[in-house]
């Protein structure tokens, strides 16, 4: 029997994730076979306007509708984060799989709530933190694990998007902190800190610094009446990790000149990796013993020539960053080629394959619900940091 996928909500990422279902069979034909069972929206004619341009085959207005449907076996949340909670315990209620778009909940409080009803029960919890998937960052983690950076010392990251300086810019449920749970830490930091402790481990403490530039918006487009915003609109973190390792992040939605700008770069004792998502199909590798090497043999020794007139010093050979070419290096996937330049959507439909992958040999997918709660707790710890003005623990999972 086809796993039958029922999506709650259908705006721009709902639209995002239908388009990512329809695409994965002809990437991974051997997938067991899945169907766009249900879609259910606010209103029974955005529901059905949404089934057909999602090519889903029932909707429905009613959330626990969806979720009681029986032909209805995974539920895909792209609700408002408000929403989440409520949703995903319906599902488990129900004995459905979720997948749920980030972030998991409101708060580390809500996150652990759905971690106890969880416990025991059969459904599998996935979350999307799309970036996992990014062919550059899974050679980056590879590297790290070989011991090619050696031990870490230090990390720099930001995520910076443009678009809210414009103060006539109309009020959502992202920048009411009861709806959404935070500004630019939750909407944007949350990729980051998921690739943190992806790429590095535990985060041990936290301090951040936060600021609302417009505290107030209007209501609907070209109105006069306002609404106060309450949420963060930029944020600047720094972390100390379990294992010494320290690193900062800043995050941004006021960020002017900026699209979709994630930076990381790790440096360590042996080399040092960066990553620009908008120089994607690349990942840039540090040798510090192959740049040792190649000085040693271009010039002499610090004491040699080359030292003595630093003037006049030329770049030894081999000395440098390195451009390694990851591109679209998907193992197993069918189309499109690994040459092909790589797409925002095809990171989401690789997060939603290793998804469908593990529910259907029943194992926990990953990023899973456990990636999840411990986003929130380290959230959690950069808002009381922000609040009181010191260093906050990462509460433990």
């Amino acid at each position: 029997m086809p796993i039958g996928i029922g999506m709650l909500g259908y705006g721009g990422i709902g639209k995002l994730h239908a388009l990512a279902y329809r695409s994965i069979p002809g990437i991974y034909p051997s997938l067991p076979p899945y169907v766009m069972a249900a879609v259910c929206t606010s209103s029974k004619e955005t529901a059905e306007a949404a089934a057909r341009e999602g090519g889903f085959e029932r909707a429905y207005a009613d959330m626990k509708a969806l979720v009681d449907d029986p032909n209805v076996h995974v539920v895909d949340i792209v609700l408002p984060n408000h929403q989440h909670k409520r949703a995903i315990l319906l599902a488990l209620q129900a004995g459905k799989h979720v997948y749920c778009e980030k972030p998991l909940a409101l708060s580390g409080a809500e996150a652990r709530e759905i971690a106890a009803a969880a416990k025991g029960s059969r459904s599998r919890i996935g979350m999307t933190f799309n970036y996992r998937f990014t062919p550059a960052l899974a050679k980056a983690k590879e590297l790290i694990g070989a011991g090619a950076l050696g031990e870490v010392y230090g990390f720099h990251s930001e995520y910076l998007h443009g678009g809210y300086q414009d103060a006539s810019r109309p009020f959502t449920w992202r920048m009411r902190f009861e709806s959404s749970g935070g500004g630019a830490l939750v909407d944007l930091g949350a990729h980051v800190i998921d690739l943190i402790r992806w790429l590095l481990g535990d985060i041990a403490e936290a301090f951040a610094e936060t600021k609302t530039y417009i505290k107030e918006r209007p209501l609907k487009k070209g109105g006069s009446e306002m609404g106060p915003v309450n949420v963060d609109d930029a944020a600047w973190a720094q972390f100390r990790m379990a294992s010494g390792a320290v690193g900062s992040l800043l995050v941004s939605r006021f960020a002017t000149g900026s699209a979709d700008d994630l930076r990381i770069r790790i440096e360590g004792s042996k080399g040092a990796l960066r990553f620009d998502l908008m120089d994607a199909n690349w990942l840039y590798f540090y040798d510090a013993a192959g740049a040792a090497a190649a000085a040693s043999t271009a010039g002499g020794s610090a004491a040699g020539p080359a030292a003595a007139h630093p003037t006049t010093a030329r770049p030894a050979a081999g000395a440098g960053w390195t451009r390694l070419e990851t591109i679209s290096s998907f193992p197993g996937a069918v189309v499109p080629p690994a040459r092909a330049i790589l797409g925002w959507e095809r990171l989401h439909a690789e997060n939603q394959y290793r998804f469908l992958k593990a529910v259907s040999e029943e194992q926990d997918p990953s990023p899973g619900l456990a990636d999840g709660v411990a986003n929130h707790l380290v959230i959690d710890a950069l808002y009381a940091s922000a609040r009181l003005g010191r260093w906050e623990k990462v509460a433990s999972l």
